[in-house]
C-alpha cells in the first residue's frame, strides 16, 4: 500500500487526480474515473479498502443516464463507456464545461436553483410501482448511509414480494458539487454523479442542494440515516459485493 502523497505525486500523464479509492483523468473531451488496483490501495491506520459497490455504482450511474435522456430534458453528461480492465472498472463520458454550483457566489446560486428546481420536479415526476433502477437489479444506497462504514461493500436487491407503493425518481447526491454551470449564463451544463439514483421512496431525496458542504447531514439538519438503514433492511435482500481481481490475482486463485 502507498500514500494519497505518493500516488498523486507519481500520478500518470492526464490523471488530473488521485483520492483514496479512484483515480481521474480528462483526456481530450473525455472525462473518466476508474478505481484503484489493489497494488493502489492506500495506507490507513484503520485498514480501510475501497468500497467493493464502486463497479456497481457506475453500472447505476451509466443506465441512469440512458434512462433520463430518453425520458427527460435534464442537462446531463453523454455516456461514453464502462468497462473492467485488469482489476479496474472505468467509467467515461464527454466533458463537460463550466463549474461547479458550490464555486459560485450566493447571488449567482439562486438564480441557478431556480433551473435546479425544475429539474428536481422532473424527477420526481417519474414513478414507479416497486424500487429499482432502470436496466439494473441493484440499487446502491446514498453514501450518507454507509457513514462509519455500515455496510461498507453492499448494495441492495428489492425483495421479490416487496409491496407496491409510490416510488419517485431520486438522484441522492444531489449536492452543489454535482451541478455543473456556465459561469457566464449561469445556466446548468449537467448534473452528474447518478451513481446512488433509481426509484426510491421519495424522502430518501435531501435537498443537500440548499447550502455547500456533502450530501449528508450536517448541525441541525434531520439525519434521516437511520430511518434509510431499516427501509433497506426490511425491503431489500444485502447482496456483499466482491473487490475485482486482475488477470494475475485471477490466475493465482486458479492455481
Amino acid at each position: 500500500m502507498v500514500s494519497n502523497q505518493d500516488m498523486n505525486k507519481h500520478r500518470e500523464p492526464g490523471c488530473s487526480g488521485v483520492t483514496a479509492d479512484k483515480k481521474y483523468y480528462e483526456l481530450g473531451h473525455s472525462f473518466i474515473k476508474r478505481t484503484l488496483r489493489r497494488h493502489e490501495w492506500m495506507t490507513t491506520a484503520t485498514n480501510w479498502t475501497p468500497s467493493a459497490c464502486l463497479p456497481q455504482r457506475w453500472k447505476t450511474d451509466a443506465a441512469i443516464l440512458e434512462y433520463l435522456r430518453e425520458k427527460t430534458n435534464i442537462p446531463l453528461p453523454r455516456l461514453q463507456h464502462t468497462f473492467e480492465d485488469d482489476g479496474a472498472f472505468y467509467f467515461s463520458t464527454e466533458l463537460v464545461p463550466g463549474v461547479t454550483m458550490s464555486q459560485l457566489t450566493e447571488e449567482q446560486k439562486q438564480v441557478v436553483s431556480k433551473e435546479l428546481l425544475e429539474h428536481v420536479a422532473t424527477l420526481k415526476s417519474l414513478r414507479s410501482d416497486t424500487p429499482g433502477v432502470p436496466g439494473q437489479t441493484l440499487l446502491c444506497a446514498p453514501n450518507r448511509v454507509h457513514s462509519r462504514f455500515w455496510k461498507h461493500h453492499s448494495c441492495w436487491r428489492p425483495k421479490p414480494d416487496i409491496e407496491e407503493g409510490s416510488y419517485v425518481f431520486c438522484h441522492n447526491d444531489l449536492g452543489q458539487h454535482n451541478v455543473i454551470v456556465d459561469p457566464e449564463t449561469l445556466k446548468i451544463n449537467a448534473i452528474i454523479d447518478w451513481e446512488y439514483g433509481g426509484f426510491w421512496p421519495e424522502w430518501f431525496e435531501q435537498p443537500y442542494w440548499k447550502r455547500k458542504g456533502p450530501s449528508a447531514p450536517l448541525g441541525d439538519e434531520e439525519d434521516d440515516r437511520e430511518r434509510c438503514r431499516e427501509w433497506l433492511l426490511v425491503h431489500c435482500v444485502e447482496v456483499k459485493m466482491q473487490h475485482l481481481l486482475s488477470l494475475k490475482e485471477k490466475l493465482g486463485e486458479q492455481l
